[in-house]
C-alpha cells in the first residue's frame, strides 16, 4: 500500500452579464489515508479579519466568570481523591477541574492561567505547557484508575466562534471507553496500512512530506508538523510526537516543543488574519506504532452578517471547503516556523 496524493479538477463554465465566458475551477482532494474528499475552492475573495473581543472580555470577567481567580475554588468542581487528592490538579499556572456537564465517562476542565481574554500573539509557551501537563497528569491518573477508559484526546476550542462558550482560555480532556467516529476511521485504517506496510501511516507521511517539501511546515525535537494534502479548513495542519505513542511517554522537551512550535503556528494565523481555531491532540497506539498526532483548524465568520465558515457541505454532506490552497499555507508557515 503505497500514499497515494490524489486530486480532480472540475470546471464549471458560465457567463457574465455581456456575454463573455467565465470558468472557475473546484479541485476534490482525497484523504490518502480515509479517502475522505475536501474541495478547494479558488479565489473567492474573501479574507478573515481577526474579532477583537476586549469589550466583551472586560463584560465577562472577574466576578462574572467561573474561571477567573476570583472564582475558580469556589465555582468549581472537584474530582475524588484517587484523581486528585486535593480535588483539582494544578501545575504552574494551570488548573484543572471535572466539567460540570461532561462530554465523556471522565471530561476535565483546565484553564490556562489568571488571564480572562489572551490573544493568539499573548499566550507564552509556559502558559501552553502548563494546561497540556494538567491534562496528561489528568490522564494517566484516568487509565490508571479505570481499566475501561482507552480513548484519550486534549482539545481546544479557542475563542466563540470555535464554539467556545466561555472567553477565558480552556482546554478539554477527554477521556472515554468508546472512541469518536474520527478516532475509530484513523485507527482502522491506519491498522491497516500498518499490516501491509509495517510502518504507521503517520510515521510514513510525515517522511514523504519531509522529502517532498511542497506541505512539510517544520520540526523542533520530536515534534513535526505539516499541512494536510486533504484540508478539514481553509488551514489544516497536522502534528504528530515522534515515537511517543501514549500521554505517558510525553516528557517535558516534547511538551515544551510543541509549546513553541503551536506559538509559531499562532502567529501564522495571525498574519494572516485568523483568530480563533479548534485543535485536537489523540493518543496513538504502541500496538500499530501510531504515535500521537495533532490537528489544528482556523475558525472565523465572514461578512458584515458574521457568516460561518462551516455550511451544509460541511456539515450535512461530510465534506469541508477551503479557500486557500495547502501547499500555499504551508509555505507561509514555514517562513514563520524557523524564528
Amino acid at each position: 500500500m503505497e500514499i497515494t496524493f490524489r486530486k480532480e479538477e472540475e470546471w464549471f463554465q458560465f457567463y457574465d452579464g455581456k456575454g463573455g465566458l467565465i470558468e472557475r475551477k473546484t479541485e476534490i482532494r482525497f484523504d490518502p489515508l480515509t479517502g475522505e474528499t475536501s474541495r478547494i475552492v479558488f479565489d473567492p475573495g474573501l479574507r478573515p479579519v481577526p474579532t477583537e473581543y476586549s469589550k466583551e472580555a472586560m463584560e465577562t470577567g472577574g466576578s462574572n466568570c467561573p474561571f477567573c481567580p476570583e472564582n475558580i475554588y469556589f465555582m468549581t468542581p472537584l474530582f475524588p481523591n484517587n484523581i486528585a487528592e486535593e480535588g483539582r490538579i494544578k501545575v504552574g499556572e494551570a488548573v484543572l477541574f471535572p466539567n460540570l456537564f461532561p462530554y465523556s465517562k471522565h471530561n476535565g476542565v483546565a484553564v490556562f492561567s489568571g488571564r480572562h481574554y489572551v490573544k493568539l500573539s499573548e499566550f507564552t509557551p509556559a502558559m501552553i505547557e502548563d494546561a497540556l501537563k494538567a491534562a496528561q497528569i489528568y490522564i494517566n491518573k484516568v487509565l490508571e484508575t479505570d481499566p475501561k477508559a482507552a480513548y484519550a484526546s486534549i482539545n481546544w476550542n479557542y475563542l466563540p466562534a470555535s464554539g467556545g462558550s466561555i472567553l477565558h482560555p480552556h482546554l478539554h480532556v477527554i477521556v472515554s471507553e468508546h472512541p469518536t467516529n474520527s478516532q475509530t476511521l484513523i485507527q482502522e485504517k491506519d491498522l491497516q496500512f500498518q499490516q501491509q506496510t509495517g510502518k504507521s501511516y503517520f510515521t510514513k507521511l510525515f517522511e514523504l512530506e519531509k522529502d517532498g517539501g511542497e506541505r512539510w511546515v517544520g520540526e523542533k525535537g520530536n515534534v513535526k508538523w505539516i499541512h494536510a494534502f486533504s484540508p478539514k479548513s481553509h488551514c489544516d495542519f497536522i502534528g504528530t510526537i515522534h515515537e511517543r505513542y501514549g500521554f505517558g511517554d510525553v516528557d517535558d522537551t516534547d511538551w515544551s516543543h510543541l509549546a513553541h512550535t503551536l506559538k509559531n503556528l499562532f502567529a501564522m494565523l495571525e498574519k494572516e488574519g485568523f483568530s480563533s481555531f479548534n485543535m485536537s491532540l489523540d493518543s496513538g497506539s504502541s500496538d500499530i506504532g501510531q504515535p500521537l498526532r495533532l490537528r489544528l483548524i482556523p475558525r472565523l465568520s465572514m461578512g458584515m452578517l458574521g457568516t460561518s465558515d462551516i455550511n451544509f457541505f460541511h456539515v450535512l454532506h461530510q465534506e469541508p471547503l477551503a479557500y486557500w490552497t495547502p501547499e500555499d499555507n504551508a509555505a507561509k508557515a514555514r517562513k514563520l516556523f524557523g524564528r
